[in-house]
């Protein structure tokens, strides 16, 4: 099943909301099935019955600074109307610590300043918040009636065996062998960003990676394995990925 998210931005300025959804859809590259985007500039009556009737997983970004309306008003509503789950992101122009002592009982995920590194927080509060919205997903097969259920964060590659009639899932300590093929599990995980078809051989998990050293053509892992199934053309796109929507200090 594909986790449709949805993001909801609360911000008066409407330069910074246009560039917060271009953030966002920089962040999912070419996904465009799996979120959507709502903006609001105040809050109202309207607005409130809106958001509550917007399904799934839910992402806030909310500007908290007084000058731009409620923010803060409306992250503690969320937090009030009985949503302890959704991630919350707070905005402001403002040092952060002053907003310390405003924000008891809004459980937010991360306070995020609006300046020059702005880009590269967000991107690091949407992989948090990915990771936290699909943490239920899972891949799901069977095997001589034996079910598997595999977390999808838990999933490092997935390599095409030698005979060609099955494949071989690797997570940190475990393998798994899939009478499956690579495109079948391509399409299965199309709609997923950090699942990335580097070689017609070979699925990376990109938030699994470490380092890739694209001059020896070596991907390293979280638990020290290492592949070098990238494929001459997908060498480039591998490495923006990583750098731009992974994280900007990986090894490249």
């Amino acid at each position: 099943m594909v986790c449709v998210l949805s993001f909801i931005i609360y911000e008066k300025d409407e330069s910074r909301r246009m560039n917060y959804v271009k953030i966002i859809r920089n962040f999912f590259y070419k996904s465009k099935d799996n979120y959507k985007i709502s903006e609001f500039s105040e809050e109202n009556s309207a607005m409130l019955e809106t958001v509550r009737s917007i399904e799934g997983v839910r992402i806030f970004l909310i500007n908290v600074d007084e000058d731009s309306g409620n923010g803060l008003k409306f992250a503690k509503r969320i937090r009030h109307d009985g949503d302890f789950i959704s991630p919350i992101i707070l905005l402001t122009s403002k040092e952060k610590e002053t907003l310390v002592d405003k924000i008891q009982n809004v459980l937010f995920l991360d306070i995020v300043k609006i300046d020059d590194k702005l880009v590269k927080n967000l991107n690091v509060n949407f992989k948090e918040a990915f990771k936290i919205a699909t943490r239920h997903s899972v891949y799901t097969f069977s095997i001589f009636d034996e079910v598997y259920r595999i977390p999808y964060n838990d999933i490092y590659y997935i390599m095409k065996n030698s005979k060609g009639d099955s494949v071989t899932i690797y997570t940190k300590d475990d393998t798994y062998t899939h009478y499956v093929s690579v495109k079948s599990l391509e399409k299965t995980l199309s709609n997923d960003i950090r699942f990335f078809k580097s070689h017609r051989s070979c699925i990376v998990n990109l938030y699994t990676v470490t380092s890739y050293d694209r001059k020896d053509n070596i991907v390293i892992f979280k638990n020290g394995s290492k592949i070098n199934l990238v494929a001459k053309n997908k060498k480039g796109e591998m490495a923006k990925r990583l750098k731009n929507f992974v994280n900007d200090s990986i090894k490249v």
